[in-house]
């Protein structure tokens, strides 16, 4: 009889981790707006490590990207109330952790110009699109890292804003809708923009390699 009540008790429970596996990320910040703790747990279990990926584009310290991925999800569920349903999920949590990287950054130093490398491979290995496999063979591999080497090495000579687009654009995969809720900019701003990096890309790379 233990066992029996043991499992009707966690039955519920399971069912209620089903149910949050199916809710989409606007429903479950609505969720937590209600007061439901473990729809947080779920947003943080999806969201964690994009978050700290992201911020540590910005920060280039794992430590400070660390709190700085606390302080988002703590600023989250700080404006949980305020949180329009209408609204994609996605770019309001990356504005969030965006403006907290921005105003961290104001209180150091200047900081160099930023290396994407580390970045640009996490969101790789990240990706859905094809990369090497290994069942490629070595050629196909090498052919593959010099394209990656030669993108990172463009894209570092463009100035911050133009990379910050880059990185939300291909690596975030975001639309230009959503880049321009994250920056507060305007989407015809930003596909205008982004159409300019791209053609200078497209330029700088050709030069190395002869096709992009």
């Amino acid at each position: 009889m233990r066992v029996q009540a043991g499992t009707a008790l966690q039955k519920p429970r399971q069912d209620r981790r089903m149910n949050l596996f199916d809710l989409t990320d606007e429903g479950l910040m609505l969720a937590v707006a209600q007061g439901d703790r473990s729809a947080l747990a779920e947003l943080v279990r999806r969201y964690q490590n994009d978050i700290f990926r992201f911020c540590l584009y910005y920060m280039k310290d794992t430590e400070e990207a660390k709190e700085l991925v606390q302080e988002t999800f703590i600023r989250v569920y700080a404006a949980r109330q305020r949180f329009d349903g209408a609204r994609k999920f996605r770019p309001w949590i990356l504005c969030i952790a965006r403006n907290l990287c921005l105003n961290e950054l104001k209180r150091k130093k200047p900081m160099a110009v930023e290396e994407i490398e580390d970045y640009a491979a996490a969101s790789f290995r990240n990706a859905v699109a094809p990369f090497p496999m290994m069942s490629d063979g070595p050629d196909v591999q090498l052919m593959a890292s010099e394209r990656r080497n030669l993108v990172a090495a463009a894209l570092k000579n463009l100035d911050a804003e133009a990379r910050e687009l880059i990185i939300m654009r291909f690596f975030e995969r975001l639309a230009a809708k959503d880049i321009a809720e994250i920056t507060g900019s305007t989407e015809g701003a930003v596909r205008t923009r982004l159409h300019r990096v791209l053609k200078m890309l497209r330029d700088t790379y050709s030069e190395a390699r002869g096709d992009f």
